[in-house]
């Protein structure tokens, strides 16, 4: 059974004569008959009442024309998908870290929706290391990620740098790092580029990495932070507009501060229309 098969089939049932379905399709009557009969074959039942002159549904018939009219139009929206040129429509799985997520995908999805609103579109935060592993298992179509990747199956396109800087309460005294380093280092989650930064600083430095605690959110460690009980590293653009009297923010020296951000997806997947527009929306360029 395939596509063909069914374009046949259904034809046949509107036109209700085979000839003049076989003269539509530009086939031979033959053809027409032959594609009936295997369809009949593989399903097991009778699908036509009468001759090639004068054809109609037996019960079989009208039923499965209801299931291959859907299987024909899915098929007919996967092809427009598919083309770039395209209106977007169907789904669009996008995966970001929290850094991106909180400061420029709203506005970016927002803009989005309004243009494509047929598109389905969903997302998922996490961080870097399961963005990748999603891509790699085809379960998102693009993510945003700390980068460079430098993965063969992934291709990355440059979006924006993020400048890192060290976090503290704002009642804490001036920079003072042998205070700090009897703090924890908290973060919202496991594999933490940002904090990876500030240890490499601290082992070049000649000083051991900090202890790491892990508290679940982003308000929640920088509520920990406010309060004194540690210190975090993260992009100034996550925390800009909740420092005034209550955190303080002390930039990484280079080379550590300055980490990209890409947008990443399978070498191997098609560029469908909604994702060729999403990706136009954010500013993504694609040489």
């Amino acid at each position: 059974m395939d596509i063909k098969s069914l374009e046949i089939f259904k034809t046949v049932a509107a036109e209700q004569n085979i000839t003049k379905a076989a003269e539509k399709l530009n086939y031979v009557q033959s053809n027409v008959t032959a594609r009936v009969q295997r369809l009949e074959k593989e399903l097991g039942v009778a699908l036509l009442y009468g001759s090639h002159k004068k054809v109609s549904l037996t019960p079989a018939g009208r039923e499965f024309l209801h299931h291959a009219n859907k299987i024909l139009n899915g098929f007919e929206e996967a092809v427009e998908a598919m083309n770039p040129s395209s209106a977007p429509r169907g789904s669009l799985r996008i995966g970001a870290m929290e850094s991106t997520e909180s400061t420029h995908l709203p506005l970016i999805f927002a803009r989005y929706h309004e243009r494509f609103p047929e598109v389905e579109l969903s997302m998922r935060m996490a961080p870097t290391v399961d963005q990748v592993e999603d891509i790699l298992k085809y379960k998102a179509d693009g993510a945003f990620v700390d980068g460079p990747v430098l993965h063969p199956e992934i291709v990355e396109y440059p979006v924006l740098e993020e400048s890192l800087a060290l976090i503290t309460g704002y009642s804490e005294e001036p920079f003072a790092l042998t205070s700090i380093l009897r703090k924890p280092l908290f973060s919202s989650f496991e594999h933490c580029i940002y904090l990876g930064r500030w240890q490499r600083w601290l082992e070049n430095k000649g000083h051991r990495p900090m202890k790491v605690m892990e508290y679940g959110t982003l308000e929640g460690v920088l509520k920990c932070v406010e309060y004194g009980l540690g210190v975090t590293v993260l992009p100034m653009s996550m925390i800009e507009s909740r420092m005034a009297g209550r955190l303080n923010a002390y930039p990484l020296e280079d080379p550590y501060r300055i980490v990209p951000t890409v947008f990443i997806r399978r070498r191997d997947t098609y560029m469908t229309a909604a994702l060729s527009k999403f990706m136009e929306e954010a500013g993504i360029v694609v040489p």
